[in-house]
């Protein structure tokens, strides 16, 4: 306060208390004038970063425009997702019956084919068994017959080729 007053004043008494309330508008003046500096210059940051906010929401604005139609698409096919898995459980059953009818025809198929095999072991096991007894006379036949060619007369001569001769000349 010592500075506001002008240099060749006398410092203290009532004057200076009498010129106090004088000085007080001129530094009120002051800061207001400083204070309205500092409003303005805010001002003109807040207008910067008003435009800067307000570009930045259309951009967001124009980009969620952008993402309407996937949303849309999604709505729709979120929609769809229960008949889709109700489809889809049909199908898993319907093939899970087929699976089962499947398994049943494979094992009657199975059932069949041993009993089948089986019934082939056997009859082989008879067939087997039957040439194992068979195979005594059969040898027995072989030999017989055998014999009797060695007995029968020479059919280069003798009575059958003469016999042969006399029909194949007619």
């Amino acid at each position: 306060m010592a500075d506001d007053r002008p240099e060749n004043q006398p410092s203290g008494g009532l004057l200076g208390m009498l010129l106090s309330p004088l000085r007080a508008p001129q530094r009120v003046f002051g800061d207001v004038e400083s204070i309205a500096r500092a409003l303005l210059a805010l001002q003109h940051d807040i207008g910067e970063r008003l435009a800067s906010i307000d570009l930045n929401a259309q951009r967001l604005a124009s980009g969620l425009g952008d993402l309407q139609a996937p949303l849309d698409r999604i709505d729709h096919t979120t929609a769809e997702l229960p008949k889709l898995k109700r489809a889809i459980t049909e199908r898993m059953d319907a093939q899970r019956e087929d699976l089962k009818t499947l398994q049943q025809l494979e094992q009657a198929v199975t059932d069949r084919m041993d009993t089948i095999r089986d019934e082939l072991h056997t009859r082989m096991l008879a067939v087997e068994q039957d040439l194992r007894v068979m195979h005594t006379p059969i040898e027995q036949i072989s030999r017989d017959v055998a014999q009797i060619v060695e007995l029968l007369p020479d059919p280069s001569t003798g009575p059958l080729a003469r016999l042969k001769d006399t029909l194949s000349s007619s």
